[in-house]
Order: C-alpha cells, then sequence, then structure tokens
C-alpha cells in the first residue's frame, strides 16, 4: 500500500470519527442521521448540476452505486440506533471491526489473497473486542459477550459490523468499474459514487425516519442541530469519498484495515471527554486494534 494511500486513509479516518462524534453526541442519533444526509443529497445535487454529469455514467456503475446506498442506508439506520443503546466507545470499536471478516470475504468474492501476517492481525483484533467485555474473569467474559447477544443490548453495533462488511465489498467493486472507465479522474470518481450511494441511502433513511417517528419530534430535532449537521455531512462526504478514491488502486482488506485508525479517536473521546467507564479497559482493546491494523497494512 503506498504511502499516498495511507495518508490518503489516515486523512478519511479524522473524518470519519469527527462524524461519529457528532452523530453520537446529537439528542437523536437517528433523527441527526436523517438530517446529514439531507445536507449530503443537496451537496449531491449541486454536485451533478454544475460539476458531474451522470448521464456519462453507465448503467453497470449506476447499479453498484444503487446496491450500496441500499446497504448504507441500513448502516446509518443501525449505526444510529447503536448509538442510542450503548456508549460510543463500546459501539464503536465493533463496529469498525471489520477487518476481521472482510479479508475473509475479499478472498472468496474478490480473489484477494490472506497471509499469515494477516491473519495474526485478525487474531489481535479479535481480543480487542473480546477486551471490551472482559471485566476480569475469563468465563464471566465470554459469557458477557453471549449475553450482550442474546439480551440485544449490543446487536445494533453487530448488524452495523455486517453493513460495512457488505458496503466495503460492493464498493471496491464499484470502483474498480469506475477506475476502468475514467482511469484519469480518480477523485471525481471518488465523490461521484459517494453522492450516488449517499442519495439512495439517506432517502431510504428519511423514508423510514418519517414513517416510524413523529414529524413533530424529528422536526425539534432538526431545528436545533442544522448546522452540526451540515458539519457532519461535510465531514462524511471527506471521509467515505476519500476511501472510495483510494478503493481504486489498493485491495479493500488494507483500506478497511488502515481505516481503523479512527477507532483511537473515538475510544478517546467517549472515555476522556464524554466520561463514559472503563477507560483503561476500552484504550486496551483501542490500542490491539491498531496493532492489528498497522501489521495488516504495513507489512504487507
Amino acid at each position: 500500500m503506498s504511502y499516498f494511500s495511507i495518508g490518503l486513509v489516515l486523512v478519511s479516518s479524522l473524518f470519519h470519527a469527527v462524524w461519529n462524534i457528532l452523530t453520537q453526541t446529537s439528542q437523536n442519533s437517528q433523527y441527526f442521521s436523517g438530517l446529514k444526509g439531507i445536507w449530503i443529497i443537496v451537496l449531491g445535487a449541486g454536485f451533478f448540476l454544475f460539476i458531474e454529469d451522470v448521464r456519462q455514467l453507465d448503467a453497470e456503475l449506476l447499479v453498484w452505486a444503487g446496491l450500496s446506498g441500499v446497504i448504507h442506508g441500513l448502516y446509518i439506520l443501525s449505526l444510529s440506533r447503536a448509538y442510542q443503546t450503548q456508549d460510543i466507545s463500546y459501539v464503536y470499536p465493533i463496529a469498525r471491526s471489520a477487518p476481521v471478516f472482510v479479508p475473509v470475504f475479499a478472498f472468496f468474492l474478490l480473489g484477494e489473497q490472506i497471509s499469515f501476517i494477516t491473519a495474526l492481525a485478525i487474531v489481535i483484533i479479535l481480543v480487542a473486542i473480546y477486551i471490551l467485555h472482559f471485566d476480569g474473569h475469563l468465563i464471566r467474559g465470554f459469557k458477557n459477550l453471549f449475553d450482550a447477544i442474546i439480551h440485544r443490548d449490543l446487536r445494533w453495533a453487530f448488524y452495523t459490523l455486517a453493513m460495512v462488511v457488505a458496503y466495503s465489498l460492493v464498493d471496491k467493486k464499484g470502483m474498480d468499474i469506475f477506475f476502468q472507465s475514467f482511469p484519469e479522474r480518480t477523485f471525481m470518481n471518488g465523490a461521484t459514487f459517494f453522492f450516488l450511494e449517499s442519495a439512495v441511502g439517506f432517502t431510504l433513511c428519511n423514508i423510514y425516519l418519517t414513517a416510524v417517528h413523529p414529524m413533530r419530534d424529528i422536526l425539534s430535532v432538526w431545528k436545533k442541530e442544522w448546522k452540526t449537521a451540515f458539519l457532519a455531512g461535510v465531514a462524511t462526504l471527506l471521509s467515505y469519498g476519500l476511501i472510495c478514491v483510494v478503493l481504486q488502486f489498493e485491495p479493500v482488506s488494507l483500506v478497511v484495515a488502515v481505516r481503523q485508525t479512527s477507532v483511537f479517536m473515538v475510544v478517546y473521546w467517549g472515555c476522556w471527554r464524554l466520561g463514559e467507564p472503563f477507560g483503561r479497559e476500552r484504550l486496551l482493546a483501542g490500542t490491539l486494534t491498531g496493532m492489528g491494523v498497522g501489521i495488516m497494512a504495513f507489512a504487507s
């Protein structure tokens, strides 16, 4: 993986942590995500009106972007629900543990190879996820993890994880096609794909929100947090737009792995700035996640 690609992913990770923090600290994460999506759709409308001509894109590209949008819509809803049920420093490392699974699916579906060193990194990240539920007793730690799944207090975090794995694979396929069609405009390709999938995903998200929640309550949150939602929308654009750029010429397994450095930022925020409990254990989990990411990315 080139230093340029690593740099872009690290910048993306910073903006990814920013919009996650803004979402978690909202009065209502689901309503906030819907408003953030509206801002992104508005920005996308301007992009396609004045910069990009969507008519030059072939049907296959639009299909992959649409599929990505559906998965991202489910991801947005599950992530915002997860933030309403658990602390951010619990939810985020689980939701962002995709490096555990993406290499496996990328091997079977995209033909990417998994080396011994990658397997070692996966084990380290698995240990990090387990530590999030460890309270000092080995057996009780496993029981806590099992109870969390059975009692559904962390189910939305695991749903989010599944969506991250799915859209990572779909987006890699879509960006490969984009790069083959327009190899000379990688940044434009990334922005175009991001706005297309966001239009689908956030439209579905807002349809769901308005169907199951009182519009009065939604508008109340939107009125108070529209500026913050705009900032979150810009951060999301910079975050995933850059990922779409890098996916055009790097293996998805490595891109997803390096991107998990944002775990450090969010765990730090949750434990020190928001006063969430179990800071040492969670920081240990974040450190191990970073070790796994570093091994997976830089030793490749």
